[in-house]
This record gives C-alpha cells, sequence and structure tokens, in this order.
C-alpha cells in the first residue's frame, strides 16, 4: 500500500469542509490558550485530580493506565517499529518523526516552565520531571491525529478522539497532571501538528525533498539533532534526538541501499517483529550501562543506535535472513 507525503487537502475532499477544519481547529488553538491564560490558577486547582482518586481502583485504575502506555515512548518506539517493517515504511517513519520532534518540543517547554507535578497520596513522580505541558496528551495529539490526517479514514478519526481524550483523562485519574497541563498538552499538540502538516506538505508541493543528495540528507539528520540536544536543556533531548538522528540517518540509507519490502507470509512478519522488538529494547536497555542518559552524549549515541537499527539494521537483516524482499 502506497500512502503518498501528507499535502493539500488535509482534511477533506470536500473544499467548504477542508475550510471548515482549517478554521475551526486554528480557533480552537486560540480559545484553549485564552481559558490557559485567562483561568490560569484555576487550572491548577488540586482539587478536580484529589475527586478523580477515586476511580484509581480495581478494573477502572487498570483502563486508565492501559490509556497512559498508548501514550508512553515505549509503546510508540514499539508501534512505529512494527509499522515500518511491516505494514508501510514511509508511514511509520513520518509518524515516528513527528513523534520525535514534538517530544522534543513538550520537554522543551517543560524545562523552560519547570511546574511541579500535582501531590498525591501514593502517586511517585519521575525525578526531575516536570508537569506542563503533558506530554502524553501533546504527543497523543500529535501522533494519533497526524495518523487521521494522513490516513484519511472516519475510522482513525474516532479513534484519534478517543485516543486524545482518554489519553488525557487517564493523566488526571492517575495523579500526574493538572487540568491545566492537559489542556496546555492539547493547545501546543494542536498548534504543533497544523505546523507540521502545513511544512511537510508545503515542502512535498514544491519538490524540496528531491533536492538534496542522500548523503547530505545523511549528514544533515545527524548533524542537526546533535546541534540541538547540545543546546536544549534538560536530560530527555539528547534520548529523544538521539532515536531522531538515528532513524533518520538510518531511513534515508535504507532507501538508497536495501530497500526492504514490507510484503510477505504472516510467520515472516512475526519473525521480523520479534528479532527487531528484542535487538531494539536490547539495546536501549543492554548498553544503558556502557553508554549512561546520565551523560547527555553517550545518552544520544545509544538512542541513536536504536533508531538507526529500526531503520537500517533490522530492515537490512531482514532481507539477508530472507524475511522480506529487497526491490534494489
Amino acid at each position: 500500500m502506497h500512502i503518498p507525503p501528507v499535502k493539500r487537502p488535509y482534511f477533506s475532499t470536500y473544499p467548504q469542509w477542508e475550510l471548515f477544519w482549517k478554521i475551526f481547529l486554528f480557533l480552537l488553538v486560540a480559545v484553549s490558550a485564552l481559558i490557559l491564560v485567562a483561568a490560569w490558577p484555576q487550572t491548577r486547582s488540586i482539587e478536580l485530580i484529589r475527586s478523580l482518586q477515586e476511580w484509581r481502583r480495581g478494573p477502572l485504575e487498570a483502563i486508565f493506565r492501559g490509556f497512559t502506555f498508548l501514550g508512553d515512548d515505549q509503546f510508540f518506539m514499539g508501534f512505529f517499529s512494527i509499522l515500518m517493517w511491516n505494514v508501510n515504511k514511509e508511514l511509520g517513519f513520518w509518524g515516528a518523526f513527528v513523534l520525535l520532534s514534538s517530544a522534543a518540543f513538550s520537554n522543551l517547554i517543560k524545562d523552560l516552565t519547570m511546574l511541579a507535578r500535582p501531590s498525591i497520596e501514593g502517586v511517585v513522580h519521575p525525578a526531575g520531571s516536570y508537569a506542563f505541558p503533558s506530554g502524553h496528551t501533546l504527543t497523543a495529539v500529535t501522533v494519533w491525529g497526524y495518523l487521521a490526517v494522513r490516513l484519511k479514514s472516519n475510522f482513525c478519526r474516532i479513534w484519534a478522539v478517543v485516543a486524545v481524550v482518554m489519553i488525557a483523562l487517564s493523566r488526571m485519574v492517575l495523579g500526574y497532571h493538572f487540568p491545566g497541563d492537559i489542556l496546555g498538552g492539547f493547545t501546543l499538540g494542536v498548534a504543533f501538528l497544523l505546523f507540521f502538516i502545513w511544512v511537510s506538505g508545503y515542502l512535498y508541493e514544491k519538490g524540496w525533498l528531491d533536492k538534496f543528495s542522500w548523503p547530505f540528507l545523511v549528514l544533515m539528520s545527524i548533524v542537526l539533532p546533535a546541534l540541538l540536544a547540545a543546546v536544549l536543556p534538560g536530560v530527555d533531548p539528547p534520548k529523544v534526538l538521539g532515536l531522531l538522528a538515528g532513524a533518520s540517518c538510518g531511513y534515508v540509507i535504507e532507501k538508497e541501499k536495501v530497500g526492504s519490502l514490507v510484503e510477505g507470509p504472516f510467520t515472516a512478519r512475526m519473525l521480523k517483529v520479534v528479532i527487531g522488538l528484542g535487538v531494539l529494547f536490547g539495546l536501549i536497555m543492554g548498553l544503558s550501562g556502557y553508554l549512561p542518559s546520565s551523560v547527555p552524549a553517550l545518552g544520544f549515541i545509544r538512542y541513536g543506535l536504536g533508531g538507526l537499527w529500526v531503520t537500517l539494521g533490522a530492515p537490512a537483516l531482514f532481507v539477508i535472513l530472507k524475511l522480506a524482499r529487497s526491490n534494489i
């Protein structure tokens, strides 16, 4: 299945609906931002979070933890890896690109605002982790929203809405975020998504992606994330940008030198998942003692190796093992 890059029309083939959704989403961002500014103290009230703690028990807690997992980096790493290996390489890569770039954006805002998370009995927050905006909400909006725009199916649109609402609610029920953090994640997520699809559509229409040689793209894939990782504050940007650098670099090289195809029998696809994810998480976790995230440059390299494996190492191995065919 070939899925072209995002291009106009973004939301609907009917001009009137395309215009409606553009205006609606821009107004939604503006109104959400105004509410956030005008009612800032109220959006950081602890009372709503405490009242929601009644839902943090039994089957309901398990459901909310499941939706929170759908916004975790670990889930998305596995999801987009499987998408690239077995469904559509282009869709998987650009979905991962949206995820990682929006996650870097979210981490930057967190480290600039440095707002504390809610203090709830029994809830332990990660050390050095800040509240605003909700990263889970922001990436849920950008990732699931991007896939809905890209695939243009009613199922994807409905799922995007459900996923965003439930992931956002789960972050409050589990005691990790104030309502303002959720609203901030939603507002910034929609704004980021609109900006991304506009830029990607513009670059596609102007043919910019075909104007550069692949060695130049490989170089920029490494240099730009490395420079950003060096200047951005916090411990998370080197990991996120390392993944982005490795995945981007590998994606460019794989298209030129490997050309693996996603089609294949069910058994081969399952073997790709087992081998691919096993090595991926083996690299990320197994090398943590040698390339610790506490040293930003080493964390960048470790996660870069993970990204490189997903987009280049694994596809090349699958071709060698006859689990995938090559079109080169």
